[in-house]
């Protein structure tokens, strides 16, 4: 028997490119058009003269910018198809016309990293550096917390469409390339809700009188597929024996937690400064080229394991002094697989583990045991992954 051939669903508003995803139309652009045309209530209403008034009164207007910000307008119509408008601050007005127009402007390089500068992944960190046959177009300076800021977060990896729901990337083609490059560090910039997110987590979680320093950069970081998978796989298998999810929480209890350890080289501090450094005694770069291990770990107050914190103010006080060159400091946030958590409120240092039926150990903040703040000990590799580095002041 003779399989079916897909049935195509085209856009419901130009009828010549099939929709995107489960949407009805094939881009922002048709979108709005279709929008436009549901505001017509009489037989003299043309959709397609409301829309082409619309961007003329965009492209005549004169566009009034912040004293920081560049005085460039957006670009107005697709760069690639000049018949649909680009979703603003992007070039194009899909992520199908920007993947042509990439095929067509991009040369093939000789080999995959001939078009890559050398020992640096500058050409995708930097607002000023991107990939070749793209000139991104500016976005002004938001409120990071506003819907305008939701829509503007590009992809971290091609920089020019908007992220996928509940991710860094747009597709899943440029997160299998950032995998390929991994350890990678990708920009995050300072308009991206995520930066905020960070940010903000960093300040909050801040608990010294002292105010807490500025966050200057944010990084996503890319581990290899293997490390992610291993991640992954160890994730489900707490899931599956403790049913976290039926609870309300996430997969696996897992948690967003703080490490800091120190760092020898400038990594971080500019976008073209990306690539780690092979010092044994650079712990940032041992984590970033290996991720963690447990073998490597010393032995603290609750054994010999990877120990990561909520406090931003207590992580950073194994962070140490900035490298010479540099006035800035580095801090991971990492996902952690918590599990059931063992609680403890006294040291025991002789642990390698957590007690039989639990998945890590977590010990509050008690004065009278001298513990000044939270710690989470886990004690597998496989339960934990750097995620953002936070470069700050």
């Amino acid at each position: 028997m003779a399989s079916r051939k897909p049935v195509i669903r085209w856009c419901k508003q130009c009828r010549k490119v099939p929709a995107y995803g489960t949407y009805d139309y094939c881009s922002r652009g048709c979108a709005t058009a279709a929008a436009g045309a549901n505001l017509g209530r009489d037989s003299s209403f043309s959709p397609a003269g409301f829309i082409s008034n619309v961007w003329e009164t965009i492209k005549s207007a004169e566009v009034v910018w912040p004293e920081d910000s560049p005085s460039t307008a957006y670009s107005v119509t697709c760069k690639n198809c000049r018949s649909h408008p680009s979703t603003p601050g992007f070039e194009f007005c899909s992520r199908k016309c920007g993947q042509e127009y990439a095929r067509a402007h991009r040369s093939a390089p000789s080999s995959p990293m001939s078009n890559r500068p050398s020992g640096s992944h500058s050409s995708r960190m930097s607002s000023d550096s991107i990939p070749a046959g793209f000139t991104r177009s500016p976005i002004p300076p938001v409120d990071p917390k506003s819907s305008a800021a939701r829509s503007s977060a590009e992809c971290l990896m091609c920089r020019t469409v908007p992220k996928m729901s509940g991710s860094q990337f747009c597709s899943d083609g440029c997160k299998k390339n950032a995998h390929k490059e991994a350890p990678l560090l990708l920009e995050v910039y300072s308009w991206d809700p995520k930066f905020y997110d960070i940010a903000n987590q960093f300040a909050t979680t801040w608990k010294e009188e002292s105010r807490p320093p500025p966050v200057m950069r944010v990084y996503k970081i890319v581990n290899s597929k293997k490390v992610e998978d291993a991640y992954e796989d160890y994730k489900k298998a707490v899931e599956k024996q403790g049913k976290f999810s039926a609870r309300g929480k996430a997969p696996g209890n897992e948690n967003r937690r703080w490490h800091g350890t120190e760092r020898k080289c400038n990594i971080g501090d500019s976008p073209e400064n990306l690539t780690p450094c092979n010092s044994s005694q650079c712990f940032v770069c041992c984590i970033l080229r290996m991720s963690y291990d447990v073998k490597l770990s010393t032995t603290g107050w609750f054994g010999k394991g990877i120990y990561t914190t909520a406090t931003s103010s207590g992580s950073n006080e194994y962070v140490g002094r900035s490298p010479p060159g540099s006035n800035c400091r580095a801090m991971f946030l990492n996902r952690v697989v918590v599990g059931n958590a063992y609680i403890l409120n006294k040291q025991q240092e002789s642990l390698k583990g957590p007690p039989k039926g639990f998945d890590s150990v977590i010990a509050n903040a008690d004065q009278s045991q001298g513990l000044a703040y939270d710690e989470l000990v886990v004690y597998k590799n496989e339960a934990i992954r750097a995620s953002w580095l936070v470069i700050y002041g």
